[in-house]
């Protein structure tokens, strides 16, 4: 990849089309249970729908990690020091390993408590915790795939972590076929089936990761002696980057896990209205999403090569591109919200209750462009201090006090919530903004 201004868009396309594609499938292994159990009824809904939340939840708090590995892998690339990149990527894995090997006893044990402190009816619980356990129990392999993820992207190939979601996201298709419903004589597992599915696609996902990145065919390769040995000064570079970004995502997740709460006690409908919403609005995420990650690859290696008008430069074409496609997600959502909701097969209460939050969740599509693709760009100059505190400040201070006041207090139930963060979004977009007009990021050592 060649860092020119020339070049820009260009390069922007080739990293940013594969993100997007990926994070799609990515996304579509939870839709896809979501339609499929969708046909069991609404508490099947609620129950798939909140564990799948939490599973989200306590991988990307871990995935956070990563974001030392991408920016990185990402200054060494540009400085042409490849092998540093690969005592990176080993030291990576072997702290993702050790990480799942830890936290999987634990979720497990703990599943159904957590589930009950989400004020989950007793029915959800049941059918929810289950399926926490199930999944949970490959956490380690989920955490080797968004390592490994991580690495290609600072690397520069979004292609591969794309290529190998695609067919993660076909068995967990052909799985859930099989095993929701009992199909071709394998058992009919309905909840279960579905998280027996998701797991055996992780399984497929983290062996496919290593092949790749033992390959010598690799833009990326490592060996197992990488990731056998210690090296305490490559752990240390990873957790002095990635700590503020972990305490950010963590705040984040928490703060989550609160506003689920909150939907919660509203009842089993609202829950599943949420579920359904956030799936359907995930689809403009995974855009944002998508720019950010070209963008904190891009400013990376822009610095990397010393060259920071690009990286400046970087970040502005991305948002403006990122403005442009959520946008007309924003033109979509408000047009088109009952249809897609009614892909779901939702009962009748729930479908009006989550077509109105997905008509709600346009509001923010220009707030999230901006805020995703400013706080990518920081975090892939290695400053993950400025994003942390946009985080702790917005979840503490308002996201969460305007949730359960809109929600509860008022009595504007479902909707205020969405609402509430609506606006929260919006004044996240606004700092960030500040924050990279400011400046620190530029003088960032990694």
């Amino acid at each position: 990849m060649e860092l020119t201004k020339k070049n820009l868009n260009k390069n922007i396309i080739q990293l940013a089309l594969p993100v997007l594609l990926e994070n799609v499938l990515h996304m579509a292994v939870f839709i896809v249970d979501i339609i499929m159990v969708g046909r069991l009824g609404t508490t099947a809904v609620a129950a798939v729908g909140l564990a799948g939340a939490l599973n989200f939840v306590i991988t990307m708090i871990f995935c956070a990690l990563n974001a030392g590995t991408t920016a990185l892998v990402a200054r060494d690339f540009g400085a042409k020091e490849k092998a540093e990149a690969q005592k990176v990527v080993g030291q990576s894995l072997l702290l993702a390993i050790i990480l799942g090997l830890i936290i999987s006893p634990f979720i497990f044990y703990f599943a159904s408590d957590i589930l009950i402190l989400m004020s989950a009816e007793e029915s959800v619980v049941t059918l929810g915790s289950t399926y926490l356990k199930i999944v949970l129990s490959f956490l380690m392999l989920r955490l080797i795939i968004l390592t490994g993820t991580a690495a290609f992207r600072g690397a520069g190939d979004t292609r591969t972590p794309m290529m190998i979601t695609l067919v993660m996201n076909c068995v967990n298709i052909l799985f859930n076929w099989l095993l929701i419903f009992g199909i071709w004589g394998f058992p009919r597992m309905e909840v279960e089936g579905a998280a027996w599915a998701t797991s055996i696609a992780y399984t497929v996902g983290a062996f496919l990761i290593f092949y790749k990145l033992l390959s010598k065919k690799s833009i990326l390769t490592i060996n197992l002696k990488s990731i056998i040995g210690i090296n305490k000064s490559i752990i240390q570079r990873i957790l002095r980057i990635s700590l503020p970004a972990t305490l950010d995502a963590f705040l984040t997740q928490i703060g989550y896990l609160f506003f689920i709460k909150i939907v919660a006690m509203l009842g089993t409908v609202s829950l599943a209205a949420h579920q359904i919403a956030i799936r359907i609005e995930a689809l403009s995420f995974m855009l944002g999403y998508a720019m950010a990650i070209a963008t904190a690859t891009l400013v990376g290696q822009s610095l990397g090569a010393k060259k920071i008008d690009l990286a400046k430069l970087s970040m502005k074409r991305n948002c403006q591109i990122a403005l442009m496609m959520m946008g007309f997600f924003a033109f979509i959502f408000l047009i088109f919200a009952k249809p897609m909701a009614k892909v779901f097969h939702p009962e009748q209460d729930v479908l009006a209750l989550s077509a109105l939050c997905v008509m709600i969740a346009a509001i923010e599509q220009p707030a999230l462009a901006i805020y995703m693709v400013y706080a990518g760009g920081l975090r892939g100059a290695g400053d993950t201090l400025s994003p942390m505190i946009v985080t702790i400040v917005g979840t503490l201070c308002f996201h969460l006090p305007v949730a359960y006041i809109f929600g509860i207090v008022l009595g504007w139930g479902l909707a205020g919530i969405w609402f509430g963060a609506a606006l929260d979004w919006i004044l996240r977009a606004i700092a960030v903004y500040v924050l990279f007009r400011l400046g620190r990021w530029k003088k960032i050592k990694v």
